[in-house]
């Protein structure tokens, strides 16, 4: 197995090629217990792959053998997509399989069972940052906890934006180092904790659903200003909610229906002015990656073609411009 191949490949977290040794990792760094173990003692290859992103976790496993794992209660969200093979998950008397068509969620403690080829993407999000998306989108405290359906069918539409934003976030992760891309990877996750808000189900979908109070002009503003100073921070759920005192929701319906866009959209126009005026004032070691990926960008097509759609012109051809005048104008001074 290529390691640089597999999903989040960059982060590497344990490759084993022998039973003991897997089992020492998976006890000693995955914090789970072997239930059935293989066969056989060596020629096998087990990866982990690990990356934190500013509020959860993502895992890639490969284990390249039948085994069984049980891990304990947590304190976070625990979300198994396939990737190669199928495997199940026990929680309880309930057993759910984990396909193409299916994944799983699960915050209990649970038994994985893996076949051979069996490989699976798990993203572990900690309750209390769910808690804080669902309260900041209905505008009132959680009293209950959030509480999923196992089972999550991945061939309806939500669940497919969900798997279409999973996979962006992996591929960026590729890209480079997590610290590096701060403000991308904080807004690609929250948009994929409301994804699966979205296509799960769960017991506070009601809340989710209910109507909110509308937010007034004044509030509008202050989201408005707010961005205005912080541009290139990334722009929370959460954060719109505790600067308003609204929900996330109201202000998004009344920024929209004032200023005929959305915070989101609001924000972006701020970050392609700023990427347009680091382009013309930069200086010969910039590249448009490292101006893109400080102005939340990550995909540099659809960087390059929302700034040609702004501004006329590709952001590699502004950059260039501006390279030549600054030489010609040191060329000419010197």
């Amino acid at each position: 197995m290529n390691h640089q191949q597999t999903p989040l490949g960059a982060h590497p977290f344990f490759h084993a090629l022998d039973v003991d040794s897997l089992c020492e990792a998976i006890e000693t760094r995955l914090c789970a217990t072997p239930v059935a173990l293989p066969g056989v003692a060596k020629g096998i290859e087990s990866v982990a792959n690990f990356c934190p992103l500013p509020r959860s976790q993502l895992w890639f496993c490969s284990y390249g053998v039948p085994l069984s794992l049980r891990f304990p209660d947590s304190d976070y969200v625990r979300v198994q997509f396939c990737h190669r093979g199928s495997g199940a998950t026990r929680i309880g008397r309930e057993r759910v399989i984990v396909s193409e068509t299916q994944a799983c969620i699960s915050s209990a403690a649970a038994q994985i069972d893996f076949g051979q080829d069996f490989q699976q993407v798990v993203w572990r999000i900690p309750s209390t940052q769910l808690t804080k998306i669902v309260s900041a989108l209905s505008g009132a405290p959680l009293t209950t906890a959030l509480d999923f359906a196992p089972a999550l069918d991945l061939t309806l539409p939500h669940s497919q934006v969900l798997l279409q934003l999973l996979n962006l976030v992996v591929d960026t992760l590729q890209i480079g180092a997590p610290v590096d891309q701060g403000l991308v990877l904080a807004e690609l996750e929250q948009a994929l904790i409301v994804s699966l808000l979205c296509a799960g189900q769960h017991n506070c979908r009601d809340s989710l659903n209910r109507p909110s109070a509308g937010a007034a002009p004044w509030q509008v503003r202050r989201v408005e200003t707010y961005i205005e100073a912080h541009w290139n921070e990334p722009l929370t759920i959460d954060m719109i909610a505790a600067v308003t005192g609204v929900s996330s929701r109201s202000m998004f319906r009344a920024f929209k229906q004032s200023r005929n866009c959305t915070p989101l959209e609001f924000a972006r126009r701020l970050r392609l002015q700023n990427a347009r005026r680091m382009l013309e004032s930069t200086d010969s070691a910039t590249t448009v990656t490292e101006v893109a990926l400080a102005c939340g960008f990550s995909d540099l097509g659809h960087f390059s073609r929302e700034f040609h759609a702004a501004y006329g012109e590709r952001p590699s051809g502004l950059l260039k411009r501006s390279k030549t005048t600054a030489e010609n104008s040191t060329r000419d001074g010197s």
